[in-house]
Order: structure tokens, then C-alpha cells, then sequence
């Protein structure tokens, strides 16, 4: 008995030994590794649930996750070591709150929260639907004619999407207007989509394949019509210095009808039309030249419309060139004087043109006494006519004033006493002229230099 209290002792004061060692090294960890809180931002991974499922909504990228452990073990921590994920895979259709799981195999380190917890969803199951394409003719064709296979390739459009949108189209349609259609329709076309309602369906955020079909209306001739083509018959020339542009008929063709014998390689011409003279477009009704046996599906005027129009051509006339806004007193020497003026236009007004149709002028306004180098102006009456060029493309001006100088006689350089002897016309003298003298100090005399010659002006 005494041995085993003996042993039982031992034990307990080894056990309280080796507790209080734990509390002590634990203690002592702490103190160099101690326990500490840190964020780490996390990408979130998205499990899909299947390939036709449409995810409705904007999931997080990444979360952030509150951590807890030793100090030594959070300073190795990179958001590679935990895992965060949205699965899918088991979620049904609609909207579900999805909570978002984050895993990590690092130990010694707590997941305290992660934020946020969950990611709002909405997921649409994504299907795909053949939609038949219906074709509806509006109007008709030309008489004489009718409409074979009409259709539409391909007949049917795929149109894929969330079930719930899908599931509204009901059909789609292509409608095609005729209006009196001779040959054949071919076009591509976007077909109009309607719900179960009758009412259009919006195809926004679906996807179709494809989104435009061909449409073929094939139009043929019935037996004993055809559609032939009309030919002018015409003679003639138009009148000098115009010449033909065009002869146009309206309509181009017309329907005939009659036997097929008669039809096959049947040509159309109009009555001959004579265009002798004729020097402006003009348009006239006419008559067609119908064999035996052909007949017109419908009566209807024919008209034909020539076109004629001027030869264009060039002309070079020499013009003289004149003054305009000369400053008063002064006077312009023009080199040269006349210049070659290029004109271009219809053949007939250019032969036309008169004298004073062409004028060539330069402006010398407010320009003063020197030389200039100035170009000329060409005006001419008929807008039709161009005008090309000058030659030369510039006219030599120099301008000068009038000359009239104004002396007055010096007094000082004469004695008082001298004489001034001057010539004047009259009837006394040689040669109709009088001499006469005038003493120099009698008052103060003005002369104007004529010429050469000094003659009185006043005294």
C-alpha cells in the first residue's frame, strides 16, 4: 500500500512537472512567435455547371479573408495558399445565393471570416431552337407573268439564348412587295421575329445563325406573252456646231403578246423620227411599228427623248485693253495694248460673240505715278463661254502725272532794271507773233512750259 501511494505520488508530480514545462515553453513561443491577425486578398474561382448555362449577375473576382496564427507562419502566407470558389454545379435555375468557400492547407493558421461571404446569382439555362422563317408576297407581278417557287434558304434560324426568352419566339417572318415585277428576286433579308402574342419579339442578347436568309422569287413569262425591248429608229443630223448625246425611249420595253412563232427573235422599233436641224433636246410622242399578229398587253405612250448638245471647242481673239479708275490727273501707257484672250464654250455662241461681248480691262485704282505690273480682266456677256488664259497674263502699266508746270520768274538773280522779253501770239510780227518787253521788278510773272517753249501764263 505504502508503495503504491509511493508511486501515485511520483506520478502526479511528474505529470505537474511536465504540465508546467508546456505552459512554460508555451509561454516562452509566444513571447518570440507570438499570435497575430492579417487580410489577404484572394481570386475567386467559378465551378460551372454545365456548358448551357447562362451565370446572370457580376460574381466577386476576389475576396478578402481574415487570418489568425503565429507570426512566423502568416509572414510565409501568399494568396496562392488558400483556395476560394463559387461552384455551380449544384445550384438550380433562378436566382440563388451562392455561398463562397475558401480552403487552405497551411496549419497552424485560423480563417477567422472572409468578406463576402456569398455572391447573389441568377442562372438562366441557355437552349437552342430551330425558329421557321415564313414568306409572305405582297403585290403582284407584271402582266404576262407569274411567280414560280417562291422561298427562302435556309428555312429555318437558329436562335440560341436563355430558355425563357427562346421559348417566347413563336416564328419569324420575311415580307416581300411586288410592284408589277418582270424578273426574278434574289436578296438577302433579316427576318422579323414574333412571340406567341402575334407581337414582335426583341432578338437583343440572343444569338442567331444565321441572322440573314436569301429570298428567291423566281418570275416567268406566261405562254403567248413576252417583254421586248424598244428600239429608235431615227435620221438625220443635228443642226451645225451641235451633235448628238443621246436617244432615250421611255419605257424601255414593253409587253407584246401573240403566237409563239411570232414572238421568238420579235424586234420593237418605234416610227422613224427625223432629228434634221435640231439644236435643243427635245422630247416627242411616238408611235410603234407592230408587225401583223403582235399585239400590246396594255396601251401606253411612248416617249423618246433626244439629247443634242453644243460642240465645245476654243477660240483666240485679240482684244485691246482699257483703263479703268485712273486717278484724275494722271495718265497710263499700257505694254501692250491689246492682249490674246482664250475662250473656251459651245461652238454656236462662240461664232456668235460680238465685239463688245469680250471686253479686257485693268484696274489701276489707287495706284500712283510709277510702274506696275498689273493683270488684266477679262468680262464676257454669255456664262456659258470660259475664259482660259491671257496672253501675255500681265500687262507693264506706268503712270505719270499730267504735264503742267507752274515758274515763277525770279526776281532776285535780275537787276531791277532789266527787261524780260516775251513772245506772244497775235496779229502783229513775223509770222503772227508780237515781241513786246516787260520790265522784271514790275510785278511777279508766272509761265507754262509748253512743249519746248516758255509761254505767259499771267501777269
Amino acid at each position: 500500500m505504502r508503495f503504491i501511494r509511493s508511486i501515485f505520488s511520483g506520478f502526479t508530480t511528474l505529470l505537474l512537472a511536465f504540465i508546467l514545462a508546456v505552459i512554460i515553453w508555451a509561454t516562452a513561443v509566444r513571447v518570440n512567435d507570438p499570435v497575430e491577425g492579417r487580410t489577404l486578398e484572394v481570386p475567386v474561382n467559378i465551378i460551372r455547371k454545365e456548358a448551357d448555362v447562362e451565370v446572370l449577375g457580376r460574381p466577386p473576382e476576389s475576396v478578402l479573408i481574415t487570418l489568425q496564427g503565429p507570426l512566423s507562419a502568416l509572414d510565409q502566407l501568399t494568396p496562392a495558399d488558400f483556395t476560394a470558389t463559387i461552384d455551380l454545379s449544384e445550384v438550380p435555375y433562378g436566382e440563388v445565393d451562392v455561398p463562397i468557400q475558401v480552403s487552405s492547407g497551411v496549419e497552424l493558421i485560423d480563417i477567422l471570416s472572409v468578406f463576402p461571404e456569398s455572391a447573389q446569382l441568377q442562372l438562366e439555362q441557355i437552349i437552342t431552337r430551330e425558329i421557321p422563317v415564313d414568306l409572305q408576297i405582297r403585290g403582284e407581278v407584271a402582266r404576262g407573268h407569274r411567280i414560280a417557287d417562291a422561298r427562302v434558304e435556309p428555312e429555318t434560324i437558329q436562335v440560341t439564348g436563355s430558355a425563357d426568352r427562346v421559348d417566347q419566339i413563336a416564328e419569324s417572318r420575311v415580307i416581300v412587295f411586288l410592284d408589277n415585277d418582270r424578273e426574278d428576286i434574289s436578296e438577302l433579308r433579316r427576318p422579323t421575329f414574333y412571340d406567341m402574342g402575334g407581337d414582335v419579339a426583341s432578338t437583343v442578347g440572343l444569338t442567331l445563325n444565321p441572322r440573314e436568309v436569301e429570298v428567291i422569287v423566281p418570275v416567268q413569262e406566261l405562254a403567248g406573252f413576252a417583254e421586248k425591248p424598244i428600239t429608235v429608229d431615227w435620221n438625220g443630223e443635228p443642226a451645225p456646231g451641235y451633235r448628238l448625246l443621246d436617244v432615250k425611249v421611255e419605257p424601255s420595253s414593253i409587253q407584246v403578246t401573240g403566237g409563239s412563232g411570232i414572238l421568238e427573235g420579235l424586234r420593237i422599233q418605234t416610227e422613224p423620227i427625223d432629228i434634221t436641224g435640231l439644236d435643243e433636246t427635245t422630247t416627242q410622242q411616238v408611235a410603234l411599228d407592230l408587225p401583223e399578229g403582235v399585239g400590246l398587253i396594255e396601251l401606253q405612250p411612248i416617249l423618246v427623248t433626244v439629247e443634242v448638245e453644243p460642240i465645245l471647242t476654243s477660240s483666240v481673239v485679240q482684244k485691246p485693253v482699257e483703263v479703268r479708275a485712273l486717278g484724275e490727273g494722271l495718265e497710263a501707257i499700257l505694254d501692250p495694248e491689246e492682249v490674246r484672250v482664250f475662250l473656251f464654250g459651245p461652238l454656236p455662241t462662240l461664232d456668235s460673240l460680238a465685239e463688245d461681248d469680250v471686253r479686257v480691262t485693268v484696274d489701276l485704282l489707287n495706284l500712283i505715278t510709277g510702274t506696275h505690273v498689273v493683270e488684266p480682266f477679262v468680262s464676257v456677256s454669255a456664262d456659258e463661254v470660259e475664259v482660259r488664259s491671257t496672253q501675255p497674263a500681265q500687262i507693264s502699266v506706268i503712270i505719270s502725272g499730267t504735264v503742267t508746270d507752274t515758274l515763277e520768274a525770279p526776281i532776285s538773280p535780275l537787276s531791277l532794271g532789266s527787261q524780260l522779253s516775251l513772245q506772244s501770239t497775235g496779229s502783229e510780227g513775223r509770222g503772227g507773233h508780237q515781241l513786246f518787253t516787260v520790265p522784271v521788278a514790275m510785278l511777279p510773272i508766272e509761265f507754262q512750259l509748253v512743249g519746248n517753249r516758255l509761254s505767259k501764263q499771267e501777269f
